[in-house]
């Protein structure tokens, strides 16, 4: 049996010892059984053929791979390896192996046969020119094609918009693209060196640390940072820190990326301020005065610190707006709520749960007389005029409390307890301020 029929009859049994060399190759060893053979079949094939050529004296023309026309399997080989990630030197590997395992089957066969004639050495020597010519074709497509790769790949990273840069292990920067060259105003030989406590960001110190804790980890970390330009233009940006490892272990380098999210967190800005804050008056509305209120009950339980919750609504109001039309009570609503504020402290929280109706959380109460003095307060501030569109408005407000613990410590009794208050000092008369008390839950059992 000529070299050719025995690679023609026995490609499968060939293909099967040629894995067990190929596997130890670094990246043979993740693939799977079809993308380690991919083109292997139709290589063994075209070899066969010119093998057999030459027996039949019809010696295949050697034409320059420079010079071939057609794709042929090799080449097709050698395009693959550069995206499954093949080094020049794993290729190689692979083509030794693959004449390693011919010949040794080969033999094999021979001396199961009893054959005392060896193959004849023009036979090895047409094998291996066969051999040679495929990987000649497989290596310099795979060159031609990780040249035009890192070519392409060097533009994009070059044009690209976002924040491309490498670090080393110390965290100074080895390179940067030109998108990073511009946002310093420096040119990389002058930036070459330096680590972001360098650079014009207000995060630099989060920033390094995140870098030193992809080198120690091995993981990706991001963030955000903060950078501002000459004219005190504000860009965000989200970064990325990405280990580059060598072997699975050891940390190479750190490369990374920063994009700029500035529209987009503004977005989100806008987005939180519709679903958490009153358009009206710029207060948390009913769903974010309600996690506040829940955060500050568990403080309370964790300090021992009381809190106040004050319900205020407006004496009058409806009658203000069927007489001056909503657009001066939409006005109104808006002053009250400053007027509120500019009577608490910033730790505070003033909320507007709809219409009329605002709240007050006062946080860390040490004294009850406190709160006294600032309900009295709020209630001054609100019978004063309000000037508005030159009408002089009078209204006034009637403000219930509740203190935490004292009175309960979820959120739902404790509106409950301020919103009976606040009508208890409406029925009064308005313009008045009442603490909760154990009698008016009673009261309003009773009128159940």
């Amino acid at each position: 049996m000529s070299l050719a029929d025995f690679i023609r009859s026995n490609i499968e049994t060939i293909l099967e010892n040629w894995e067990q060399f190929a596997r130890d190759i670094p990246s043979g060893k993740r693939m799977d059984k079809m993308e380690l053979r991919d083109h292997a079949i139709g290589i063994l094939r075209t070899i066969a053929d010119d093998l057999e050529l030459a027996a039949n004296g019809n010696q295949k023309t050697e034409v320059p791979v420079e010079e071939i026309i057609d794709t042929t399997e090799a080449m097709l080989h050698g395009i693959t390896r550069i995206f499954q990630g093949f080094s020049v030197s794993d290729t190689l590997s692979e083509f030794r192996a693959l004449r390693a395992s011919v010949l040794q089957l080969w033999t094999k066969h021979n001396e199961k046969l009893l054959i005392d004639i060896q193959p004849s050495a023009n036979e090895i020597m047409q094998f291996n020119s066969a051999i040679d010519q495929a990987l000649t074709e497989s290596v310099l497509q795979f060159s031609k094609e990780a040249e035009r790769t890192t070519q392409l790949f060097d533009a994009l990273y070059a044009s690209s918009p976002d924040l491309n840069y490498m670090f080393d292990l110390e965290g100074k920067l080895i390179f940067a693209n030109r998108a990073f060259i511009d946002l310093v105003g420096q040119e990389l030989d002058q930036i070459i060196g330096k680590n972001f406590i360098n650079f014009n960001t207000s995060d630099s110190v989060e920033i390094n640390q995140h870098l030193m804790e992809s080198i120690d980890t091995k993981k990706i970390t991001r963030g955000e940072m903060r950078w501002q330009d000459a004219g005190n233009k504000e860009t965000i940006y989200e970064y990325f820190f990405v280990p580059v490892l060598a072997d699975k272990e050891v940390v190479k380098v750190i490369t990374g990326t920063a994009r700029d999210i500035t529209e987009r967190k503004i977005l989100e800005e806008k987005s939180h301020k519709r679903a958490n804050y009153d358009s009206l008056t710029g207060l948390p509305n009913r769903d974010l005065f309600t996690d506040r209120l829940n955060l500050e009950i568990k403080r309370v339980e964790r300090t021992g610190l009381p809190l106040a919750l004050l319900f205020i609504d407006l004496d009058k109001f409806k009658e203000t707006n069927d007489l001056f039309g909503h657009g001066v009570g939409d006005l109104l609503l808006a002053e009250v709520a400053h007027r509120i504020n500019d009577c608490v402290r910033g730790t505070d929280t003033v909320a507007r749960l709809g219409g009329d109706e605002f709240t007050v959380i006062l946080t860390e109460v040490n004294r009850i007389p406190h709160v006294e003095v600032l309900a009295q307060e709020i209630v001054q501030s609100l019978a004063k005029p309000f000037h508005i569109k030159d009408e002089e408005i009078m209204i006034s407000g009637s403000v219930g409390i509740t203190l935490c613990p004292h009175d309960g410590e979820a959120a739902s009794a404790l509106l409950k307890n301020a919103d009976q208050a606040m009508y208890v000092a409406k029925h009064s008369g308005g313009n008045h301020f009442s603490f909760f008390t154990p009698s008016m839950r009673d009261s309003l059992r009773a009128s159940l």
